[in-house]
């Protein structure tokens, strides 16, 4: 679906992965093109800057594609049920610096925009509000019987300060740690000492990427058993929509949207911006059949069926799962933004070569030294991912 709101605003994008699970095994993945000089991501440097707008400017055409796919593989503890096997047939990097950030293009198939994201539906059954799911829903069978309502992602994973040991012959890997517990998630990311950090940059389009134009820029140390972090910052980020009220007249309560925009259609996030200033409302009361009050009107669900389920979607009035603002500080130091064109999605992001981190969360691009790195891909998946591991990134001097 799309968001005609979206169109003008900045789109922002990458991402880190978020759990590169896959029994963490290298010899596991496919890896493609062994990592050379020549086949490896080559940053070009350049005197003029590429707009960081989503379009392929002309001067992207002076650096050399570095092109791979990549498999969603099959970890423990059915964490990957739904998605395992799936492929991100071509996936594209390119890049290029200049004398004080790096810029990266990153290209890859997926048509379908995943924009809806744990959306709020009404149940006229129940007479309650629930959320979609963000991973799909199965039989005892094992079929899936709904499918997920999440966002698509793009994850990157650098070694800071070049502290994790075997990172050049293993990359995302080493923090990958599967066959745990249920109650440890069954696999987390963490590294392997207090030493080691991991610098982890997340693309998330419907919480930080299409409203606010940057990653959600994070790290990995080594808490057990999630070692997943995010950057310092002084304000802004993305909050679930979503509060508990008593049901009027009762002493039962129940949990319900915390802001709607009234009579908006196909919105996937609304911003702490149009909260501030009064176009989103907040939700007051609710009442037994589960209609909604706020400063100003009512939301009737029962019988403005936008707000309910549409067959394997849903209405185009369903309320979105989260607000977000920009991050300020850290966690937003690497700028971005989006376009799907249908086929897949185009996604343009920079960062200054060394930032101003001084507690070793990001990666120092600064003395051109090559980088391994590894990406992920989730098509429409919380945790889920393709995996391209043991990737080089190589500065032109």
């Amino acid at each position: 679906m799309k968001n005609a709101r979206k169109k003008t605003i900045v789109f922002s994008a990458i991402g880190l992965v978020v759990v590169m699970l896959s029994n963490c095994k290298l010899d596991d993945q496919i890896l493609g093109n062994d990592v050379t000089t020549t086949n490896a991501l080559v940053s070009q440097k350049v005197a003029t800057a590429p707009n960081i707008d989503g379009a392929i400017d002309a001067i992207w055409a002076n650096s050399p594609k570095f092109e791979f796919e990549a498999v969603v593989p099959d970890p423990s503890g059915d964490i990957f049920r739904g998605y395992v096997g799936n492929i991100t047939s071509s996936i594209t990097l390119r890049s290029m610096y200049d004398a004080n950030n790096i810029y990266f293009l990153a290209e890859w198939i997926d048509p379908t925009e995943s924009l809806i994201r744990e959306p709020w539906y009404f149940d006229p059954t129940t007479k309650t509000w629930a959320q979609e799911k963000g991973a799909p829903t199965f039989s005892a069978t094992g079929a899936i019987t709904r499918g997920a309502f999440y966002e698509d992602k793009l994850a990157m994973l650098w070694n800071v300060n070049n502290s994790v040991s075997g990172w050049n012959n293993a990359t995302c890997y080493k923090s990958c740690h599967t066959g745990l517990s249920a109650a440890d998630g069954f696999g987390r990311h963490h590294t392997n000492s207090s030493t080691e950090k991991i610098d982890m940059w997340h693309w998330k389009v419907v919480r930080t990427g299409f409203p606010n134009g940057q990653f959600d820029d994070q790290y990995q140390d080594n808490t057990y058993a999630n070692g997943r972090k995010s950057d310092d910052k002084t304000g802004g980020g993305y909050t679930d929509n979503k509060q508990t009220l008593v049901i009027t007249g009762t002493a039962t309560s129940v949990t319900v949207p915390k802001y709607v925009i009234p009579n908006a259609t196909n919105y996937y996030w609304i911003l702490q911006s149009e909260i501030d200033g009064g176009t989103a409302k907040l939700i007051t009361a609710v009442d037994a059949n589960g209609v909604l009050a706020y400063e100003g009107g009512t939301i009737d669900p029962n019988t403005d069926v936008a707000f309910q389920r549409d067959g394997a979607g849903v209405g185009a009035k369903v309320i979105p799962g989260i607000y977000t603002a920009p991050f300020v500080g850290s966690r937003g130091d690497i700028t971005c933004s989006a376009v799907h064109t249908g086929e897949g999605w185009v996604l343009e992001f920079s960062r200054a070569l060394k930032t101003d981190d001084v507690v070793n969360q990001d990666v120092d691009f600064s003395s051109l030294e090559d980088q391994y790195f590894g990406v992920g891909i989730f098509e429409n998946a919380q945790i889920a991912h393709s995996i391209k591991a043991n990737l080089l990134l190589k500065f032109q001097k």
